[in-house]
């Protein structure tokens, strides 16, 4: 028992020491975000394919991330059965997606020499031309106006790096829950979009 408790002691100590040579960080990274734009799957799920980075300051274990990610435009096809309460004729067509996101909270860091995982939570906008798209090609949709391109978004996982040099660390991977709260008459009033996104990158330390 006490040699476990001495073993937590000693890796917080190594932490400590990690911390004070660094105590802000900037990433680069390859961003991945599987959204699912509606989850009654009348939309099919699309993949989105970008990059961005992040900048975090820490106070000890503990710090503030502000974070932004763009994903490249793509086309993507829809199709509403007739009957669908956005068709009721039926439609099907095609629509550019783009995603953009801005975020920022809280992260908690362990720096254990090289091994250094991470949680975090953060809250903030996403920006998105599809549901405009499909609302402009979608032949006899039935909308009480043109859907917002904004939503609020929140994100929470973590990920880990691995330190290579006193200022450089890669980052495997890095996972999140990514919540977008996009709503219109395409959600079919589930303003929630459960979505996953996946991160990998470089990391410098300061």
């Amino acid at each position: 028992m006490w040699k476990a408790v001495l073993a937590v002691l000693a890796l917080l100590a190594l932490g400590d020491a990690a911390f004070a040579q660094h105590a802000a960080e900037v990433s680069l990274d390859y961003s991945y975000v599987h959204f699912v734009p509606q989850n009654n799957n009348l939309v099919s799920s699309v993949n989105l394919n970008g990059g961005g980075g992040a900048a975090a300051l820490y106070f000890g274990y503990f710090g503030i991330k502000a974070d932004f990610q763009g994903y490249a435009s793509t086309t993507h096809n829809f199709a509403f059965p007739p009957g669908s309460a956005v068709c009721p004729a039926g439609c099907s067509g095609n629509a550019q997606v783009n995603l953009f996101t801005y975020n920022v909270g809280p992260t908690v860091k362990f720096r254990f020499h090289a091994f250094q995982p991470f949680l975090e939570a953060l809250f903030g906008g996403a920006h998105s031309n599809f549901y405009h798209n499909v609302f402009r090609n979608c032949s006899g949709c039935v909308s009480s106006g043109s859907p917002s391109n904004n939503a609020f978004d929140f994100l929470i996982g973590g990920g880990i790096d691995l330190k290579l040099s006193q200022h450089i660390a890669v980052r495997p991977a890095e996972f999140n829950y990514f919540l977008t709260r996009f709503g219109n008459d395409f959600t079919h009033g589930n303003n929630n979009q459960s979505n996953f996104r996946y991160q990998a990158g470089v990391v410098f330390m300061f």
